[in-house]
């Protein structure tokens, strides 16, 4: 059984709380866990017992999502301070941040703005804001436990080419690791090769299970960062 706290952390400057889990032992080696659109910390109970053996780890839910608060505005960028203002309020740094699908966008641009919060990065099928087609979805006919005007605007501007974040992947000083899901995943192969091209020193591992590779195989996935964290040791 893995320790598990919940907790609620009013961002200072923010005007909004975020909610997390934290798991593992208290000295372990930090690391972050952030979500897709669309879900939660939840979402990676799956992966949580092997990483937090060594690892203490903390999973937000993301402004907009889960038990954290809602907003007005929605950009990767502002959930991206959101991370940076909790990381600091907890005291953490040298982090091994991990991100899935939007979530690793915002761990992008945390390492990008903030590199001395992160040791090690784990880009989970995703690459920066791209063209792609993406359906609108429409407005949710019963409660859910999103936002759904998070959900449209970060769609949106996922599919907006961002220049600036596709030029500052080259000047990424950490270790990198790109976890692609092959399979029918929207994202392109070709897209995620070129980003860990760009990125100084990247690693690119491809799974052929869709986008979800940490629910869909969740050892294995946790084995390959695992694996991976270790060789850079």
């Amino acid at each position: 059984m893995v320790a598990r706290t919940r907790t609620r952390l009013p961002l200072p400057g923010r005007g909004a709380a975020y909610a997390y889990d934290v798991h593992g032992p208290e000295d372990g080696v930090p690391m972050v866990l952030l979500h897709e659109l669309g879900g939660s910390a939840k979402g990676w109970q799956g992966v949580v017992p092997p990483f937090a053996v060594d690892h203490r780890v903390h999973a937000f839910d993301l402004r907009g999502h889960g038990d954290s608060d809602w907003a007005s505005d929605y950009s990767h960028r502002l959930i991206a301070d959101d991370v940076i203002v909790a990381m600091d309020a907890l005291e953490i740094s040298g982090a091994v941040l991990v991100g899935h699908s939007t979530g690793g966008n915002v761990a992008l641009l945390v390492a990008m703005h903030r590199p001395d919060l992160v040791s090690r990065l784990v880009i989970e099928d995703v690459v920066p804001p791209a063209p792609r087609s993406r359906r609108r979805p429409g407005h949710p006919a019963r409660p859910m436990p999103h936002d759904w005007e998070c959900i449209a605007t970060l769609l949106v501007e996922a599919t907006t080419y961002d220049a600036w974040m596709w030029e500052q992947l080259e000047l990424l000083s950490m270790p990198t690791l790109i976890v692609a899901g092959g399979g029918n995943s929207h994202i392109p192969r070709a897209d995620l090769e070129k980003a860990a091209l760009r990125i100084p020193e990247a690693d690119l591992v491809h799974f052929d299970v869709g986008h979800f590779v940490h629910r869909n195989q969740p050892q294995e996935f946790a084995d390959t960062v695992l694996a991976w964290l270790a060789s850079l040791c």
